[in-house]
């Protein structure tokens, strides 16, 4: 339920007789594990139930859209072919930028428009793009492929294009695809961790998530029949549909919100209205002070001629509005919110390490299964296998086995243990990579231990085993985290993290990568060879940086545990900020705590 339990020291309003309303059908006859009750709160929680629809129903359209461009950019005929494995880490390192760019693009939608918006505007243009590439690319798959050109027809005429004009369109395909994900789940989350205390969050999180997941799952497992019909290009379009739904669901959550008179933009709207009355304050006292000293200049010197204070007055306003839309300014102001929250930077860390693990077993994944699935549409199919068999087991934890453990154990010893899994299964392949796989694979099948599966299949256990461990526990964890903190700190601060870390750490280990070739391919070891992706009888290669990357994440996840708050210390600062929002209209930290030393 959406009550506040109990135990919390939340202020609840008291029922009316508009507020009592009675239980509709749809909501009596849903399962009970779902956030709805038939008290006062049916609007939240028919809300709440919109917002993670729609995040489900985000997250079936991205799986599509990963099929098709992990496909499209290993194909021999549009994308890079053989050469795959030597781009790829290339290309990932575009992806941090392109999520720069979204990412001020989203900050400036967030403080003109507020927060419904910014998500709606932001959701409209990811549609657009996805029908952009998927159109484009079902053109290129129908023209003619000459030995130096593309021979685009249209309308009864001719272009030709350079030969690789396809592979760059498949690349910036692929470089927005990993790049507007986060985007729009981080304001998603966002909205959720501002109508739930800490007390529901560690209740239902799991159940969203797990939603997401169940989704993400039979997304991946219907890619083997649908790219049979409509082709790749046509999974992007099926995307762009998806995210049509999600764009509708997500504003109906809003308005919703807006009615019902928990809408997050409200704290917002309090916050500027601060902001200004301190500014014009700020820039009454400056009027004051100069104009108390040309009293004085006057009275000395009768002849002293007064400065302009309203000319340099409007030249510093001009000034600050112009530095206050430049991404210097969004910097600093990124450095002082982490400045300020310390547990934003240790999170912030512990992503890009994370994040930074999973791009290594990611390329290595991405050679091997070149060289084991040399047709696109199968390579597509086993794309789309292996993401439904994480997001199945992804979906089993979150409904079973998180829910018992936010009931009996604190979120910071989650985050302690968390990554010993991961670093386990790395340390088992770099130990088959030392002795050529003799001991460790001696329990598979003799299929599966042949040239190139054996070094597929061990690689693809280890990434399966941390992005299970990224949807079940890690992505939830995260989002608990937020809930306690400010307004600032769950748009802005959370969509730093989730669009530049993320992708920053995808993109700074992937330049780091494509070093690591350049250097091998200096002394002679090819791109694809054992001794590069860690696979059997290799010296280890590339499993040498994840093990250290795996080590990195635990040692984060070890700062950021013993900054998280625990369960009754999060209800607390939840509650009271909700009473000093409903009283005074004060939802920052920094104000709360001047307040309460004077």
């Amino acid at each position: 339920m959406l009550t506040p339990s109990q135990g919390s020291l939340a202020r609840a309003a008291p029922p009316t007789q508009s507020t009592m309303l009675r239980t509709p059908p749809l909501l009596a006859s849903l399962p009970p594990w779902l956030p709805v009750n038939s008290t006062n709160t049916d609007s939240k929680s028919l809300s709440a139930l919109s917002m993670s629809l729609a995040m489900s129903l985000h997250f079936f359209g991205y799986e599509f859209a990963r099929g098709s461009n992990m496909a499209l950019f290993t194909s021999s005929t549009l994308g890079f072919g053989a050469a795959s494995g030597k781009y790829y880490p290339l290309a990932m390192a575009c992806v941090s930028p392109a999520s720069m760019a979204l990412l001020l693009g989203y900050g400036r939608e967030l403080e003109k428009k507020g927060p419904r918006k910014a998500l709606r505007n932001t959701t409209s243009f990811c549609v657009g793009m996805l029908l952009f590439f998927g159109g484009l690319v079902r053109l290129l798959s129908l023209q003619d492929f000459g030995e130096s050109n593309v021979i685009l027809g249209f309308f009864g005429g001719e272009l030709r294009l350079p030969r690789n004009f396809s592979q760059w369109v498949i690349a910036l395909s692929f470089i927005f695809q990993n790049s507007y994900a986060h985007l729009l789940y981080a304001q998603q989350w966002s909205f959720l961790g501002s109508i739930f205390t800490p007390t529901q969050a560690s209740q239902y999180y799991s159940y969203v998530a797990g939603l997401s997941s169940l989704c993400s799952m039979i997304a991946g497992a219907s890619i083997d029949k649908c790219v049979s019909w409509m082709g790749l290009p046509g999974l992007l379009h099926v995307a762009a549909g998806s995210l049509v739904c999600t764009l509708l669901l997500a504003d109906w959550a809003y308005g919703m919100a807006e009615r019902g008179g928990f809408d997050p933009s409200e704290e917002l709207v309090r916050k500027r209205k601060e902001k200004e009355e301190k500014k014009k304050h700020q820039q009454e006292q400056q009027v004051r002070m100069p104009s108390q000293q040309q009293q004085r200049r006057q009275q000395k010197s009768p002849t002293a001629t007064p400065k302009n204070h309203d000319t340099n007055s409007s030249k510093q306003s001009k000034s600050s509005s112009s530095s206050s839309s430049s991404l210097l300014h969004q910097v600093k102001q990124g450095y002082t919110l982490f400045k300020r929250v310390p547990t934003l930077g240790a999170l912030f860390l512990e992503t890009l390490t994370f994040q930074s693990l999973s791009t290594i077993l990611n390329t290595i994944l991405v050679t091997q299964l070149k060289q084991a699935v040399p047709d696109d549409g199968q390579r597509a199919a086993w794309t789309g296998n292996f993401y439904a068999t994480v997001n199945g087991l992804s979906t089993v934890f979150q409904f079973f086995l998180f829910p018992f453990l936010t009931r009996k154990v604190e979120p910071k010893v989650i985050w302690r243990l968390m990554p010993l899994l991961p670093l386990f299964c790395t340390l088992v392949q770099c130990a088959s990579s030392l002795d050529g796989g003799s001991g460790v694979l001696s329990f598979l099948p003799s299929a599966l231990t042949s040239k190139p599966s054996a070094a597929l299949y061990l690689i693809a256990v280890s990434f399966l085993t941390a992005k299970t461990m990224d949807y079940s526990l890690r992505n939830v964890l995260a989002e608990l985290v937020y809930v306690p903190l400010d307004f600032e700190s769950r748009f802005v601060g959370k969509e730093v993290i989730a669009v530049f870390a993320n992708r920053f750490g995808k993109s700074g280990m992937a330049l780091i990568l494509s070093g690591w070739q350049f250097l091998r391919r200096g002394i002679g070891v090819g791109v694809g060879s054992a001794a590069f992706t860690g696979g059997s009888g290799g010296g280890g290669g590339l499993l040498g940086i994840a093990l250290m990357a795996s080590l990195g994440w635990w040692g984060s996840a070890l700062r950021l545990s013993s900054l998280v708050l625990g369960k009754e210390e999060a209800e607390k600062v939840v509650a009271e900020r909700m009473r000093l929002g409903g009283d005074e209209g004060i939802n920052d930290d920094n104000k709360r705590r001047r307040q309460k030393d004077e």
